[in-house]
């Protein structure tokens, strides 16, 4: 029993400096009076781009993590920036409340199918173009990937890399508790900001619901919050931006929610192409060629979801067009639940 709490004591401190080393990082970034959980989203970034060119030169290996994970420390205790609004000490009751769900819970569904494997990858290998050829899941393999694989440290291993998703989670959530405790705010923001927590509090209160098509929708709480609440601002505008493009690189289908983003930009009549900066594009531009390249030697696809994107196999020896054609019949066939019928008692539909 002792060694279980010991156990649980050393997964909690981890678990909080791993919290520590990417707001560290996203502190980079952060403006005065921004929201304290933004930097977490803003270091997820950061380590994504670093974790990308560390992995498509030499690779990443244990040494590497430690030192990416003690200059975030190190970044989180120099860098003085006036954040809104939450102290150390919140934050440790905040995770104390939550952690629970982290420990108890097993891991999402596909985590053992393919997840874990692209994340073996990208710690065991620098880059290995035609990757989707050795397991055609590799296909949509989320970039979040790269920043699990810098959680792998000594002794722990793989025990920490659910974190970049939990903490997500946790930050989401104590974005809208910041919101909440801030000033000057209308009804209809109070209310969206306590439905939010609602919904995260009692529907996801499992890691197995922590797929990344969820993780992905998570952010784009926030990014809506900051688009319809925070239009009058250009910075709000930036990060909502930034954030969207973040959800798409954790799972492409955030891509559907564009329409509604646009539709948003219209009719608060927001020009964001006038609200960007130029660090702001240049960020974008290197989240961009992350998600091309990346989708480009996995599978000789720009963008793997539009098979048009795709080059021949003359063209590009490792091309998986045809390959991901079939693929995506396959997935939606899943997603209708026509495999699913072996398992019931009725009889079974043929016409796919």
């Amino acid at each position: 029993m002792i060694d279980i709490y010991f156990k649980l004591v050393v997964f909690f401190v981890f678990s909080l400096i791993y919290f520590y080393s990417v707001v560290g990082y996203g502190k980079i970034l952060a403006i005065k009076n921004s929201n304290y959980f933004e930097s977490y989203f803003n270091g997820t970034i950061i380590l994504l781009i670093l974790g990308y060119l560390i992995y498509v030169t030499f690779g990443t290996n244990l040494i590497i993590n430690i030192v990416i994970t003690s200059i975030g420390l190190i970044l989180y205790f120099k860098i003085d920036k006036e954040l809104r609004g939450i102290k150390n000490i919140y934050i440790i009751f905040l995770l104390l409340a939550l952690f629970s769900i982290l420990v108890i819970s097993k891991t999402h569904e596909d985590f053992n199918t393919y997840h874990y494997f692209a994340i073996f990858e990208i710690f065991n290998h620098n880059l290995r173009i035609g990757l989707s050829q050795l397991n055609e899941k590799f296909f949509h393999s989320s970039l979040l990937a790269i920043n699990q694989s810098l959680s792998i440290l000594p002794f722990l291993n793989f025990k920490l890399v659910h974190l970049s998703s939990f903490f997500i989670y946790f930050s989401v959530i104590g974005y809208f508790i910041v919101n909440l405790f801030s000033k000057e705010k209308d009804n209809k923001e109070v209310f969206f900001s306590i439905l939010c927590l609602f919904i995260l509090l009692i529907k996801f209160n499992r890691l197995s619901e922590y797929g990344y098509d969820y993780v992905s929708q998570f952010i784009l709480l926030i990014v809506f919050h900051k688009i319809y609440f925070l239009c009058s601002s250009n910075n709000e505008i930036r990060k909502s931006i930034l954030y969207f493009v973040l959800s798409i690189l954790i799972k492409p289908i955030s891509l559907l929610f564009l329409p509604i983003m646009i539709f948003i930009f219209y009719k608060k009549g927001i020009f964001f192409y006038k609200k960007i900066s130029k660090s702001i594009y240049v960020i974008l531009f290197s989240l961009l060629i992350i998600l091309f390249s990346s989708s480009f030697f996995k599978s000789g696809c720009f963008f793997y979801p539009l098979n048009k994107t795709c080059f021949s196999t003359e063209k590009v020896s490792w091309s998986e067009k045809d390959r991901i054609e079939d693929y995506s019949e396959s997935v939606s066939l899943w997603a209708k639940g026509y495999y699913a019928q072996d398992k019931t008692k009725y009889e079974k539909i043929d016409d796919k």
